[in-house]
């Protein structure tokens, strides 16, 4: 069921259907009952709308899915086949804007062995990340894989030679950035096969492969890889939904995000991380490691991830030491709480602790954009602390310079005439202790000129 979606991949259901929409349909499942391909039938768990689904393909695309009433018992019969994927042959096909096909499959006893890959021991490596998911084109890959080690290769001696042509290059388009283990081999037995058939047609097909092999790591394909196929990687949806998981998980501490990124990318042999900067040089080195494709799935999606980490950060993708970890300025969304409120406002004067938390303020102190500027606010806060000081700093110098001021002043400008009252300016001066506090000095000043004063209303009345 479902040509309609298959045949037009942007269409959804409910929307309007227009000619050309059903023109596409039709002239699909045209094709399919003129040509007959051998159909694949595989599990397609990324499906938004049905995580259990189980798609048809053909010729390296989508042509639909099994329908609900038979899902549950295809999805038994992939369980027990060797890779995961069957085939099947076309046996009738209705062509009308929502047409289907019917499907002849059979399903044989299979356990699937896996393959153990030499040298570094891969077995262990996981990571606790979003992982990059299966896209349209790791679909078509495994597509091809399976027809041709299960359909074609062991029968080349009568294999259609266009559908060998069309899977081989279905394969290697999907595989031609596949550094694993599993593609590493599966290139040296396709080669090994088709030079070995009898058919010289047949064996014009390996030269493709061969160079392909040879090219894997060659400077060209380096450059490539670096400014054409992993920057689109970045930009793809599967890497977008990747990132904004992952986000989600770090609570969106990209600093700690990175960390873990960085401790588990230390781990690849080969010192590859100190070269983590030039990634032409990584995927070089990471094709000579028979990596196998579940650990390269887990590399490739933490570089994904560090290099979106790195722009968001606004760093460059370099290896880090211990120290670089430090320079996480932005605090976390839920590392601002009341707590961190109540002891900050205790921490400065009553009268800036009320202008900056009191009323609405201390309401929006739950607010994320407040929590966000929450160190910005507190500098200001300090700021207005410390101008405050300084404010009271410099009345007291300039109280302690008034006092100093009036205690040094000439005689006559508080007492008249300097000779008439220089025996009592002196004994004004001589009775201040050292040191004494300013306000006592002020106080005693303030005595000692009003006794004087009386003295000399005295003596003028005498």
């Amino acid at each position: 069921m479902g040509a309609q979606f298959a045949a037009n991949p942007d269409y959804k259901f409910g929307d309007p259907e227009t000619d050309e929409i059903i023109g596409r349909t039709i002239g699909m499942l045209t094709e399919l009952k003129e040509k007959q391909p051998r159909v694949v039938l595989k599990a397609d768990p990324a499906n938004p709308s049905d995580p259990l689904a189980v798609m048809a393909r053909a010729m390296g695309r989508k042509i639909g899915y099994v329908c609900k009433d038979q899902r549950d018992k295809v999805r038994g019969m992939l369980k027990r086949s060797k890779r995961g994927m069957l085939a099947g042959d076309i046996s009738d096909v209705v062509i009308y804007k929502h047409g289907y096909l019917f499907v002849t499959v059979k399903c044989d006893e299979a356990v699937d062995e896996g393959e153990q890959e030499p040298g570094f021991d891969w077995s262990g490596w996981q990571a606790d990340i979003p992982l990059l998911p299966s896209s349209e084109a790791r679909h078509a890959e495994d597509e091809a894989e399976y027809m041709l080690e299960e359909e074609l290769l062991p029968r080349l001696a009568v294999a259609d030679i266009a559908e060998l042509q069309a899977y081989l290059d279905i394969w290697m388009e999907g595989s031609r950035h596949d550094m694993s283990y599993e593609a590493s081999c599966q290139r040296k037995m396709y080669v090994k096969l088709l030079e070995e058939s009898e058919r010289a047609d047949v064996r014009a097909l390996a030269g493709e492969l061969k160079h392909q092999s040879a090219s894997m790591c060659c400077l060209h394909r380096l450059e490539e890889r670096t400014l054409e196929w992993w920057p689109r990687l970045l930009k793809s949806d599967e890497a977008t939904g990747m990132w904004k998981r992952w986000r989600g998980q770090i609570n969106g501490q990209l600093w700690y995000g990175l960390r873990l990124i960085d401790d588990i990318l230390r781990q690849l042999p080969g010192n590859l991380y100190q070269h983590i900067d030039h990634l032409e040089m990584v995927f070089s080195q990471m094709y000579y490691l028979c990596i196998p494709r579940a650990a390269l799935t887990t590399i490739l999606s933490l570089l994904a991830l560090r290099e979106r980490t790195c722009s968001e950060l606004g760093i460059a993708m370099k290896p880090m030491t211990e120290a670089d970890y430090g320079q996480d300025k932005q605090p976390a969304a839920d590392d601002f709480s009341m707590k961190d409120l109540a002891s900050s406002f205790l921490k400065f004067p009553t009268k800036i602790a009320l202008s900056m938390f009191g009323g609405v303020s201390t309401l929006l102190a739950w607010h994320p954009a407040w929590q966000r500027q929450s160190a910005k606010i507190e500098e200001q806060i300090l700021a207005q602390q410390k101008e405050q000081q300084d404010r009271q700093e410099q009345r007291q110098d300039e109280m302690m310079e008034t006092v100093k001021e009036v205690a040094n002043k000439p005689t006559e400008i508080y007492y008249g005439d300097k000779n008439e009252l220089q025996s009592g300016a002196q004994l004004l001066k001589m009775g201040i202790p050292e040191g004494a506090d300013p306000a006592e000095i002020a106080a005693r000043i303030a005595e000692q000129q009003k006794n004087l004063l009386e003295e000399k209303e005295i003596k003028y009345d005498e």
